[in-house]
């Protein structure tokens, strides 16, 4: 199943890592406003990302695209704002065609760009790397870019035959290393190892590959780099990677990070290998207020000993608690409604 086709209330990790985007956005609020650029993403049928963008920051321009001709008709429905163009589009043919899509669209006079290429097909990685590369090269200082790949290890293993005798965990680590490699090529960090085919470290080989184009495309010899400011690894089904970072003088990085206050954002990175773990489980509306309201104020143990179970949709209460410290401010409710 596509990432376009699946059910947006069936993924509260989604939903969180898309809140958790709008809420660094307005932290670069505070070095550059946003209001006036220009914001194009897949956004699938129901447009999420593309009703925040405008509700939060009063962008605009935007655009939303997808191969798929229904789901862009969808999209035409779904527009939270006239000025939403949705158009039939390849990601590669949005980057290349960039300059002459915003001129089409009328927002020539954007004053930078947001661009959010969220990837789903794992066999397709090394050309999304790639993508990216040729994405950095087309934008200029203060243009923010955030990727989302899959970072499921199982997606990188072969088939099994029928009946054959269920390979042994080394050896299915090294096939799953030999397709990662095969499929990113020179991207690939030299320390990589088939030891690295966990999800951690998957996640951080993956990362670092998308550094690698970075330097390529904007290279320590130029005036321009480009900065991660959040990488969050989270999983609803599959693990998935976002990276959100930011087109920036070299010269004005540490003002940036300064200014927006950076360090003090709880799903802020301090490098490529900085990812954060997002542990999102579904929780009853009661369970949520519960948490949310002892959270800051009383312990782990406390909360456990008075809620009076130990694991929640799979997850242990304990493990969780920590991330949901960080991120209960932007945990979705979801609720039925009939109207």
């Amino acid at each position: 199943m596509s990432g376009a086709s699946i059910p947006y209330h069936l993924r509260p990790h989604k939903a969180v890592d898309r809140r958790l985007f709008l809420d660094l956005l307005n932290r670069i609020e505070r070095w550059s406003p946003l209001k006036d650029f220009v914001y194009a993403s897949m956004g699938a049928y129901p447009l999420e990302d593309h009703k925040l963008v405008h509700r939060l920051l009063g962008v605009t321009r935007l655009i939303a695209f997808d191969m798929d001709d229904e789901v862009v008709l969808r999209q035409n429905f779904n527009r939270p704002v006239e000025t939403c163009r949705c158009m039939t589009k390849k990601s590669t043919d949005l980057i290349s065609d960039f300059d002459n899509i915003l001129s089409e669209c009328g927002f020539a006079d954007a004053n930078g760009a947001i661009i959010w290429l969220d990837y789903t097909n794992p066999r397709q990685l090394g050309h999304q790397i790639r993508e990216f590369e040729s994405l950095l090269n087309k934008l200029a200082p203060g243009d923010i870019v955030r990727v989302t790949v899959n970072a499921h290890a199982n997606d990188f293993s072969d088939p099994q035959a029928p009946g054959a005798k269920p390979p042994l965990a080394s050896e299915k680590m090294q096939t799953q290393f030999n397709n990662l490699k095969s499929r990113i090529g020179e991207f690939l960090p030299s320390s990589a190892s088939p030891n690295d085919m966990t999800p951690e470290g998957l996640a951080r080989t993956i990362s670092l590959s998308f550094a690698g184009a970075a330097l390529k495309a904007l290279p320590v010899s130029g005036k321009n780099e480009f900065c991660p400011l959040s990488i969050i690894r989270y999983a609803d089904g599959e693990q998935m990677l976002s990276i959100t970072g930011i087109i920036i003088a070299r010269e004005k990085r540490q003002q940036l990070l300064e200014n927006i206050d950076l360090a003090s954002w709880p799903f802020s990175s301090n490098g490529w290998e900085d990812i954060h773990r997002l542990v999102v489980p579904a929780l009853t509306l009661r369970e949520r207020l519960f948490f949310e309201r002892g959270i800051v104020s009383k312990t782990h143990q406390e909360m456990i000993s008075e809620v009076g179970f130990k694991s929640a949709a799979g997850v242990a209460v304990e493990e969780f608690l920590d991330s949901y410290k960080k991120y209960y401010r932007f945990y979705p409710t979801l609720m039925a409604a009939e109207i």
